[in-house]
């Protein structure tokens, strides 16, 4: 299993850290630390890889196998004279509570493991970018139908992409998320221990952050917004280690500040949001002790940053014309702090449904009466990306058959909100917590009001608030940690209970249903969003296989549902298909106008749907040949060249 060779790499990083770093029972910080260095790796081989076309199995082996040599020579050279072990030491209470995050953990893996991706976004471009990427053995920009799978941050993907051509499929693709929950879990005990938190409260802040409803659900998917959350959470525990050290703060901790930093932009375009609040409280303790000499290492961070991003703002820039991409349609029209409360209360009810109708009506109606003090319309289209604003309610909020788009979080909501309230009231209470938990609370709340400032309104918002949910669970492991252990131990068992069935009743990966992922053929997963798919698909790589044609170009539109036709194909490895978009319509048409003298399919793929924007044809033209329709189930197509 040559998936091991990251895994070697990763385990011998930690234990250089854990002995260079002095401090006792660090095995925490040495965690994060290692996999900030290993996901710089993991860029630096797929990036250098791509730019002599050598993403293949061979190469990427070769390339793990000298690293994974260099590591453990260091390792060994290092600890010759300086070994040390971890030593940690729980309590009752926080063993019975890791009981409990262990099914979690445990669960969620599985079903990771068994169940294929098959999100909707993993099919349209999170997988999809993976396959094309192996198969043109670089991550260049490709002629292909549907941008977003060019221009969205990668760096969760490329993950995915080391997984699959060492493993030899798709099986570990969700693990990218499920290990980043792990990477959560450990990361926000530390910061509730860097904001003041006992032991209890670490453990608290660890069992929250694992039974958030929407993290339950994405931890077995190829969402990238549990690996968004993990880079916040290294760059929220470096910024509060340099806050900690002032001007004693050493360039190791800005290496790997900057690599956080660096990462979390490569993984998702919302990091710019989430990470905007954090520089400026970093900034601005950094002048209090450097005064004009801030600039060092404000330039270092930010170099390296732009280093590890800077591969992608160019293939980006040379197709798009942006380093970002493509404009969407998802920033706000007007601007305005009218708009930023209307946000907040529109994006906090995505946590608020329950199953009771009249609640959620009640809801609706108290925030449409506020709209109208805002001088804003509710279901106003410039503040509103898809349809009109209500609360929702029914199986995306109770937990059964949850799905990871629209899942909400009223628990940890209603909690976050009970301890602010506390924190604020903490001199009536007679509380004392270190100061920097509130500038790490105000901190927080400023990048869910950037956040809300910026961005339109849409019902899957709620999956880009997990980081936000991620983050405050070390605050809530403070202020709980002043309560007695029976009242901790009381609500931590309650979110381990309610989280039970967003495990097992999974929408489109159940534990617990008749068409559960341990009964249903894999290849039919695939398809658990569309089923309606899967005939249409599976017939017309039949057919293709009985032309014997191996060279097929598609023409999906929009809505290109596309990863599911190449697990389809790889049920046939005696034959090397090929497979590009043609006759594209985007700015990638750059790229295709480059390749076409090199490609001429023998077949093509021709997708007619609502969402595709295109209508059922008799026949095509492509590169000076013309294909007609030769077979057909709606809503596919095959045209065979003449």
């Amino acid at each position: 299993m040559l998936l091991i060779l990251p895994i070697i790499a990763l385990t011998f990083l930690y234990c250089i850290f854990y002995n260079l770093n002095n401090r006792n029972n660090s095995w925490r910080l040495s965690i994060i630390s290692s996999t900030v260095i290993w996901g710089l790796i993991v860029t630096a081989i797929t990036e250098s890889l791509s730019w002599f076309n050598l993403i293949k199995f061979e190469s990427l082996f070769s390339a793990w196998l000298m690293t994974d040599f260099v590591i453990i020579a260091f390792y060994f050279k290092l600890t010759s004279h300086n070994s040390r072990v971890i030593n940690l030491k729980q309590s009752k209470l926080s063993t019975v509570l890791l009981s409990g995050l262990g099914l979690i953990i445990v669960s969620t893996g599985l079903i990771g493991l068994v169940a294929p991706p098959n999100n909707w976004d993993s099919m349209d471009y999170h997988m999809p970018r993976v396959v094309h990427w192996i198969q043109n053995s670089s991550v260049a920009h490709y002629p292909v139908s549907y941008t977003p799978q060019l221009y969205q941050n990668p760096w969760s993907e490329y993950v995915i992409m080391h997984f699959q051509l060492l493993s030899g499929g798709d099986y570990f693709a969700n693990s990218v998320q499920w290990l980043s929950m792990i990477g959560c879990l450990i990361g926000v005990s530390l910061i509730a221990e860097q904001l003041g938190a006992n032991l209890i409260g670490q453990t608290f802040a660890t069992v929250a952050a694992a039974t958030i409803p929407m993290g339950i659900l994405q931890a077995s998917s190829t969402q990238n917004d549990f690996v968004e959350a993990f880079w916040l959470v290294c760059l929220a525990c470096y910024i509060l280690i340099i806050i900690d050290k002032g001007k004693n703060t050493t360039w190791d901790a800005y290496l790997l500040f900057g690599c956080s930093l660096g990462l979390c932009i490569l993984t998702k375009g919302t990091a710019y949001f989430y990470i905007l609040p954090f520089l400026i409280w970093v900034t601005l303790s950094q002048v209090k002790y450097l005064r004009f000499s801030v600039w060092k290492p404000a330039l270092f961070v930010a170099s390296l940053a732009l280093v590890i991003n800077i591969n992608h703002y160019f293939r980006n820039y040379f197709v798009f014309g942006s380093i970002l991409g493509e404009p969407s349609d998802y920033t706000n029209e007007v601007l305005g702090v009218n708009v930023m409360i209307s946000n907040i209360l529109r994006n906090l009810a995505l946590h608020i449904g329950t199953p009771i109708g009249i609640w959620n009506g009640i809801s609706n109606r108290i925030i449409q009466i506020l709209h109208n003090y805002l001088g804003i319309g509710v279901h106003d289209k410039r503040t509103t990306f898809y349809g009109d604003f209500f609360v929702p309610g029914g199986w995306s909020t109770v937990g059964f058959s949850g799905e990871e788009n629209g899942a909400g979080n009223l628990l940890h909501l209603l909690l976050i909100l009970t301890c602010i309230i506390i924190f604020i009231s903490r001199n009536q209470l007679k509380l004392k917590f270190q100061k920097q938990a509130g500038f790490y609370l105000l901190t927080v709340c400023a990048s869910f009001c950037v956040f809300c400032y910026l961005v339109k309104w849409q019902l899957w918002n709620a999956r880009l608030h997990l980081p936000f949910f991620v983050l405050l669970t070390p605050f809530l492991g403070l202020v709980l940690s002043n309560c007695p252990k029976k009242v901790i131990h009381s609500i931590a068992i309650v979110l381990i209970l309610s989280a039970l069935p967003w495990i097992f009743f999974n929408r489109y990966r159940p534990v617990i249903d008749t068409n559960n992922i341990f009964q249903t053929p894999r290849i039919e997963q695939y398809f658990k969003n569309r089923p309606k798919l899967q005939q249409p698909y599976v017939q017309a790589v039949q057919y293709f296989n009985s032309k014997q044609c191996y060279k097929i170009g598609l023409m999906m539109g929009q809505d290109t549902w596309e990863y599911p036709l190449w697990m389809i194909m790889q049920q046939y490895p005696e034959n090397e298909y090929t497979i590009r978009h043609v006759n594209v319509f985007n700015a990638s048409s750059v790229k295709e106008e480059l390749s076409e003298n090199n490609f001429k399919p023998c077949g093509l793929i021709y997708i007619y749907t609502k969402r595709s924007k295109l209508r059922k044809v008799e026949q095509i033209k492509y590169n000076n040949n013309t294909y007609v329709q030769a077979w057909d189930l709606a809503p596919v197509s095959v045209l065979m060249r003449k």
